[in-house]
């Protein structure tokens, strides 16, 4: 029995430093060391692991839980990323809430749905508009936004009071399409920052704010890698060269568009700016935190419980499926300080592989 415990402290100490390392992500650039960007995306693993391990100990009666219970209250201040209590997700009486905007962020995935089925994009483009009717956002701002056969959505939106709308690219005959953002509210100015970055400035009765739409690099990851990632769930720890390659080149590609892009933007802006998109990363990264030392997180402010926005599925590039592909959180809506958040909701639809963000923000300042 005695060789057992011994055994179990071992393990429980390796568990203990496990979760440690997955928080060095925050104060690591990706250009220093890789490694805590990796274990980030383990935090919640080793959190659950280091909560048994204090449950086995408690059962034996045993002190040594302490060692995981010192490592928990280290980083408890992480657990606020992924699971929130006290927010709401009733929309505010705009009557109460004079200068309230609400913001849908939507990576809407060229209409084919969760599972990528290729007759799916009229009836899923149908679908996003009957979403719109019903939480009837001020402003849209879309991800991977492209027209579909059966319906002119431009000219949808605009009959539903959309007459603002921009878009990082544009066809020949003006139609939007990539990163876009549609509004009810004037746009008085833009600057399309690069093919996947989009700045507007719109006017709330005679006050001015901006809007960032933005969609990060996002992994490039083959059949080839899928089949890699899936061994690795099963104990297969030898990914190749090229796998680990990609998911290199994307989190640096990360650091250098907050660092060349994004961080002047908004660490210069004068007047209040709203940060929303498909971040492709999740809230215990670099990214994140660097975003978090200018901007606050709405689903920190009015959240609740855990809240993942990528819905998996299958891509139809890929013929093998990886719904199983882990669930994080990395569609996100920030605001500066002269914001108060008022509600949060993310509703669960099958329209796209990724899930809406809808937040109301009253601009108080």
């Amino acid at each position: 029995m005695k060789i057992i415990r011994a055994i179990l402290l071992v393990v429980n100490i390796l568990l203990a430093l496990g979760l440690l390392l997955t928080t060095l992500a925050p104060v690591v650039a990706p250009s220093r060391s890789l490694l805590p960007s990796l274990l980030a995306f383990g935090y919640l693993p080793m959190l659950a692991a280091n909560v048994l391990m204090v449950v086995l100990w408690l059962i034996m009666g045993k002190w040594q839980f302490l060692v995981s219970v010192a490592a928990i209250a280290l980083r408890w201040s992480f657990v606020g990323l992924f699971v929130q209590v006290g927010g709401t997700t009733k929309t505010p009486d705009r009557s109460e809430h004079p200068h309230m905007v609400t913001v849908m962020s939507y990576n809407v995935h060229q209409f084919h749905g969760s599972d990528d089925k290729p007759s799916q994009p009229d009836s899923n483009a149908l679908g996003f508009l009957s979403l719109v009717r019903e939480y009837n956002p001020d402003m849209l701002c879309l991800l991977e936004f492209a027209a579909v056969k059966s319906m002119n959505l431009v000219d949808s939106l605009t009959v539903m009071g959309y007459n603002h709308y921009h878009g990082a690219h544009s066809s020949r005959r003006g139609i939007p399409y990539g990163t876009v953002v549609f509004s009810r509210l004037p746009i008085t100015y833009v600057n399309k920052i690069d093919g996947n970055k989009l700045l507007v400035e719109l006017m709330l009765d005679d006050r001015r704010f901006r809007l960032c739409c933005i969609h990060m690099d996002s992994y490039q990851l083959d059949s080839t890698d899928i089949k890699e990632i899936d061994n690795m769930r099963h104990g297969e720890l030898n990914p190749s060269s090229t796998t680990l390659a990609k998911v290199k080149e994307t989190i640096l590609n990360h650091e250098t568009e907050w660092q060349d892009k994004l961080k002047p933007i908004i660490s210069e802006s004068s007047v209040p700016m709203l940060l929303a998109g498909d971040f492709n990363d999740i809230p215990s990264s670099w990214l994140y935190a660097q975003v978090s030392k200018h901007l606050d997180d709405t689903y920190r402010d009015k959240g609740i419980g855990m809240c993942h926005t990528f819905n998996g599925g299958n891509d139809r590039l890929l013929p093998v499926k990886h719904g199983w592909l882990p669930k994080f959180r990395i569609d996100m809506v920030f605001h500066s300080k002269e914001f108060t958040t008022l509600s949060y909701k993310r509703p669960k639809t099958p329209l796209s592989d990724h899930y809406p963000v809808i937040t109301s923000l009253e601009l108080t300042q």
